[in-house]
């Protein structure tokens, strides 16, 4: 991995918040819509079973197209949008729940800052340690 990419995990997580931002705003748009059924995108449990299953694997770092491909990357885990058709809130078949929906839009949206905050730092270091070897 080149020094100036962030770590693929960081990277990988940060487009996740922003699917499932998309997610969501596309339940809240559709909150008065008939039979809409809300979305969800499942990653953590993935990443987390993922990681688990893939533990005693060494991960290999390549700098060659010629190099031995790694074992295992987090780029393999993809997000799943599900469709959750298991219950109904309303008369019409709708099941989304409007409070529920903007209080995970705001969940997301404090844990996609964090993520940024956390890249800001990671330039912030590089540009210092840029800075420090000229003087």
């Amino acid at each position: 991995m080149d020094i100036f990419e962030m770590p693929d995990l960081l990277k990988k997580y940060m487009d996740v918040k922003w699917l499932r931002h998309e997610v969501l705003a596309n339940n809240i748009a559709n909150v008065d819509t008939p039979n809409f059924k809300r979305s969800d995108v499942i990653f953590e449990d993935l990443l987390k079973n993922y990681l688990k299953e893939n533990s005693s694997k060494l991960p290999l770092s390549t700098t060659n197209e010629k190099h031995i491909q790694n074992i295992w990357s987090v780029r393999d885990v993809k997000p799943k949008i599900i469709i959750q058709n298991d219950r109904t809130l309303r008369n019409d078949g709708n099941n989304v729940d409007i409070d529920k929906e903007m209080v995970d839009l705001a969940r997301n949206a404090l844990s996609y800052n964090i993520l940024a905050e956390q890249v800001q730092r990671e330039f912030s270091l590089l540009r210092s340690a840029i800075t420090e070897g000229r003087r």
